[in-house]
Order: structure tokens, then sequence, then C-alpha cells
């Protein structure tokens, strides 16, 4: 139970007095403004046990008429997944190759403590790959792993040249991003673990991802 937030309370927006802290869970499981404690053999009623708000729906599924909503087992953990933070185009010295540089970073990260073991990176869609160089988190025992894993690689490209930046991870446990979100999608829109996309323009002197 968290009672203090960078040695202060905890701010009452994250669960003043005190709030739930559950590795490896999603942050719906971490429930804030705790009172009480109750021991139970079933799940505790309410939108967020209950309810659909956190139910893993099969993407056929288009309305919950006819569905037993409290039957579907409610998320816990979060699957493997990337997300590309920045990418920096760094243009090639005077009198050079015609080629600039891509510097590519972002995270990684895994529910039930799963650790990162790799993430691959491409720079034209994912028609081709390199490994990213794992930097802060990766040292983490690899099924004890409760934060994220940064990474980041560099690609050579076409001076002045488009490209099309794609991540994906591996855990632990050998769980890999799916290339797309056609067979995930669901009803509630959570879980989306798709490769992360995000197209560079030709002639772009550089570019934040979202």
């Amino acid at each position: 139970l968290a009672y203090a937030m960078n040695d202060s309370d905890v701010p009452a927006k994250h669960g003043f007095p005190l709030r739930a802290v559950v590795p490896g869970h999603v942050g719906v499981r971490n429930v804030k403004w705790v009172q009480s404690i109750r021991l139970s053999r079933e799940e505790a009623y309410g939108t967020w046990q209950r309810g659909m708000a956190y139910k893993g729906f099969g993407p056929s599924l288009k309305s919950l008429e006819g569905v037993d909503v409290e039957a579907i087992p409610s998320l816990q953990e979060q699957p493997v997944t990337s997300a590309i933070t920045s990418i920096v185009r760094r243009p090639s010295a005077p009198g050079g190759a015609a080629q600039d540089v891509l510097h590519v970073a972002g995270y990684a990260y895994s529910g039930g403590g799963r650790g990162i073991v790799r993430v691959d990176v491409s720079a034209d869609g994912g028609r081709s790959w390199q490994d990213a160089r794992l930097t802060h988190g990766s040292t983490q025992p690899l099924h004890r792993a409760w934060a994220w894993t940064f990474w980041e690689a560099d690609f050579p490209v076409a001076q002045g040249g488009g490209a099309e930046v794609v991540s994906k991870a591996t855990d632990a446990a050998y769980n890999v991003q799916p290339d797309s979100v056609r067979g995930i999608w669901n009803l509630r829109g959570i879980n989306n673990n798709a490769w992360h996309r995000v197209r560079l323009p030709a002639s772009s002197e550089g570019a934040q991802a979202p």
C-alpha cells in the first residue's frame, strides 16, 4: 500500500490516503483511495470488475446483446507492447554519402513481470529489421520486470527520403506483438498491442513521434 509519492503524501488524484500497488497488473487493479481491504473468493461487484469496462471480447463481437459479461474473465495483465516516442533525422556531413541517419527511440513493456528480451525496429515498414539497443530498464530480472524497458536504434536512409518506422517487442515468454490490429480488434478497444508504425515523409528535416 503506497502512502507517499516523491517524499510527500500521495496526491488525492493518485489515491490519497492509500493506493494499492499491484506489480505486473494493469493500472485499474492498482486501486486508489483505499479505506478497507476484504479477502474474497469472488470478484468484487462494480463497473471495473464485473462490468464491460475491462473485459476482452473477440473481433467478431459487435454487440453485447445476449452476452453474459460477468462470465468473461477480467483483464489483469497487459500483453507485450512497444511504442516509438521519437525520431530524429541527422543530416549527413557535407561531402559525405548522400544519406541521413534516423535515430529512433522508444519503450517496451509486458505485463505479469515479464521482461523484454528484444525489440525489433524497421525503417521500411517491416520488410527488414534490426535489433534495437536496450537501455534503461534492460537489467531488470526477466520474470520480475515491473518497469518500462527503453530502446534506441539508428538507420541510414536516403538523404531527404521518407521512411516507415515500425517497432515490435518480444518478452521473456517469447510473446511477440501482432503485425496489425485486424485480428485483435475488440468492442472495448483495449489491449491494442499491434506493431507501432510512424510514417516519416520525404524531404522532412526531422520528426517527433506522437
